[in-house]
C-alpha cells in the first residue's frame, strides 16, 4: 500500500470514531511515521462514550489509575473512580498533547462503507450524501452506538418528558418531580442514586436483579494527590497493583477470589434495610455471570422514603404514567429509559459491504466474529477496535494492544507494497472455535443470565475469556501467515 496523495475525497487511512480507540490508533500511526490518515467523528468533540454520555452519576467502574493510557499516565485523578467530566477532559488533553485535532473532522457521520474489488479501496458514504475513499478503513466505533429502546406498548403516548440515558440533556430539572426509571443495570445503578436526591417520588422498574459490588469510590486526599504529583512512581505502583489483581481475577477460575467477591456482593446487598425489598433485589444467578456492576449508593437508595422498587412486569406506558400487569398505574412527570445500547452489533450497526458484495450483517448472521476481534474474513483492509470478544478488564489497555496491532499491519502493508490484506477464512474460523471453547470453560458464563454478552444465536460475542496479558501476548504474536496478501500491480 503506497502513500496516497491527499485529495478532497481520498485518504490512505480513514479512522471512524474519535473515542479512546480512535485516539490510540492515531497516536500509534504517528509513532510509526504515518501521517496521511483522517479521523471522522459524528460528535462535536473527542472522547466517544465519555463525550456523548452525560447522565447524572456517570463514572468509570475501573479504578482511575488503570483507566488511562500506559503512554500517558495521569497522576492527579481527583477520585479513585473518575467521573465523566474528568475522563472527557483527560482524553481531550491527550488529543491536544499529541496534536491530533488537525486530523479529526467533527460532525461527520458515516452511514455505510463498501469495498471496491477493482480499485482495492473502501468507499465510505457520509451522512450528508458525499463519499470518502480510503485504502484502509479502521472502525473505532466500538460497542455503544445503536440505542436500545424498550419494546413497551404506549411508549410514544406518554405526555410527559421521556429521556434515554444515552441522550441525557445538558440540563433537566427533576426537583420534586415524579420520575420513573426503567432498567436496573449499568446506567441505572449510577444514575438512580443521583435522581433520588432530586425527585419527589422515584419508581425504579426492575426486570432482572443484578449483583452490584461495592465500588469503594472516594476523593483522593490532598496528601495523596501531592504524593502522586511529586513522585510518579507512587501512581505507577498503584496501577501495577490494580493490574496484577485484575490479571489474577479475570479468568474467574480462582476459587478463593471468587468467594471473596461473592461475599462482598452479598454484604453490599445487606445495605437494603427492608427484607422484602432486599429479597426482590437478590439475583438468582451466580455472582459474575452478568456484567459486573459497582456502586456504594445503589442499595442504600432503596431505603429512602421517596424511592419505590417495582418488580411487577410493565404492561404499557399510558399518557400519564406506567401501568404494570397487576393493573396498577403509577402517575409520573418524567420517564427515564436506562436501557443502554445494542452492545452486540459492533460495526454492523452501519451498512458495510465487503469483497464480492458480502454484507457484514449477513456474514455475522450467527453473531459477530473476527480474528483477534480486529479483522473479519471477506473484508480486506478493514480493522476494528473494541470488536467482537475483546471486552475484559480495563478496556483502555485492551484497546492499546489493538491499536498497536493495527498500526503494525498498516506499516507492513506500506513497507511491502501490499494493496490488500484479508484474514484467511480458515484462520478466523479456527480462532473462533478455540475462543468459544475457552468461553464455554468459564463456568459463570454458562448461565443464560449472560444476555448482555450474547448475540441472538446464543453465542457470547462481547467477552474475552482470559486476562489482559493473554490478549496482549496474542496480538504481539507474529501472524502474517494468517492473511491473504495482494501486492500492488
Amino acid at each position: 500500500m503506497k502513500q496516497q496523495e491527499k485529495g478532497a475525497d481520498h485518504h490512505s487511512i480513514v479512522i471512524v470514531g474519535a473515542g479512546v480507540s480512535g485516539i490510540a490508533t492515531a497516536i500509534e500511526l504517528r509513532k510509526r511515521g504515518i501521517e496521511d490518515f483522517i479521523v471522522l467523528e459524528r460528535a462535536t468533540g473527542p472522547g466517544g462514550t465519555w463525550h456523548n454520555y452525560r447522565y447524572p452519576g456517570l463514572s468509570c467502574d475501573i479504578p482511575s489509575h488503570l483507566y488511562c493510557f500506559t503512554f500517558e499516565q495521569k497522576s492527579d485523578w481527583t477520585r479513585t473512580h473518575a467521573g465523566q467530566e474528568e475522563i472527557r477532559e483527560y482524553l481531550a488533553g491527550v488529543v491536544d498533547k499529541y496534536d491530533l485535532a488537525r486530523s479529526i473532522r467533527y460532525g461527520v457521520e458515516v452511514k455505510g462503507a463498501r469495498w471496491e474489488d477493482d480499485r482495492r479501496e473502501w468507499t465510505l458514504r457520509l451522512g450528508d450524501g458525499s463519499d470518502i475513499r480510503a485504502s484502509v478503513f479502521v472502525s473505532a466505533i466500538g460497542m455503544f452506538n445503536e440505542i436500545q429502546w424498550p419494546d413497551i406498548p404506549g411508549l410514544e403516548d406518554f405526555a410527559g418528558r421521556t429521556i434515554h440515558s444515552a441522550q441525557w440533556p445538558d440540563y433537566v430539572d427533576l426537583r420534586g418531580k415524579r420520575v420513573a426509571v426503567i432498567g436496573s443495570a449499568a446506567s441505572a445503578v449510577q444514575m438512580v442514586p443521583e435522581i433520588a436526591k432530586q425527585a419527589g417520588q422515584l419508581f425504579v422498574y426492575q426486570r432482572t436483579a443484578n449483583w452490584v459490588f461495592p465500588k469503594e469510590d472516594r476523593m483522593f486526599s490532598t496528601g495523596e494527590l501531592t504524593q502522586f504529583r511529586q513522585d510518579p512512581a507512587v501512581g505507577l505502583k498503584v496501577r501495577k497493583d490494580l493490574y496484577d489483581f485484575f490479571e489474577l481475577f479475570l479468568p474467574f477460575d480462582n476459587a478463593e477470589l471468587m468467594q471473596m467477591v461473592a461475599d462482598r456482593a452479598m454484604a453490599n446487598l445487606q445495605n437494603v434495610v427492608d427484607p422484602g425489598v432486599r429479597a426482590r433485589m437478590l439475583p438468582n444467578v451466580p455472582v459474575c455471570s452478568q456484567r459486573p456492576l459497582f456502586s456504594d449508593d445503589w442499595y442504600p437508595t432503596f431505603n429512602r422514603p421517596n424511592v419505590e422498587l417495582v418488580t411487577e412486569t410493565i404492561e404499557r406506558i399510558t399518557p400519564s404514567g406506567v401501568q404494570t400487569r397487576d393493573g396498577v398505574e403509577r402517575a409520573i412527570d418524567v420517564l427515564v429509559l436506562a436501557t443502554g445500547y445494542a452492545a452486540n452489533k459492533f460495526l454492523s450497526v452501519i451498512d458495510v459491504t465487503g469483497s464480492r458484495g458480502l454484507r457484514l450483517d449477513e456474514a455475522w448472521r450467527e453473531g459477530p466474529q473476527a480474528y483477534l476481534g480486529i479483522t473479519t474474513s471477506g473484508f480486506p483492509n478493514l480493522f476494528m477496535l473494541y470488536g467482537p470478544n475483546t471486552n475484559n478488564g480495563s478496556i483502555i489497555y485492551m484497546l492499546e494492544q489493538q491499536a498497536a496491532y493495527i498500526a503494525g499491519k498498516i506499516a507492513y502493508m506500506r513497507e511491502h507494497d501490499i494493496a490488500a490484506m484479508d484474514v484467511r477464512r480458515e484462520v478466523m474460523d479456527r480462532y473462533n472455535e478455540e475462543l468459544q471453547r475457552d468461553l464455554d470453560a468459564v463456568e459463570v458464563w454458562r448461565t443464560p443470565a449472560t444476555r448482555y454478552y450474547r448475540s441472538a444465536s446464543g453465542r457470547i460475542v462481547t467477552q474475552w475469556p482470559h486476562n489482559m496479558g493473554a490478549y496482549e501476548a496474542r496480538t504481539k504474536k507474529p501472524d502474517l501467515d494468517a492473511f491473504e496478501l495482494t501486492r500492488a500491480a
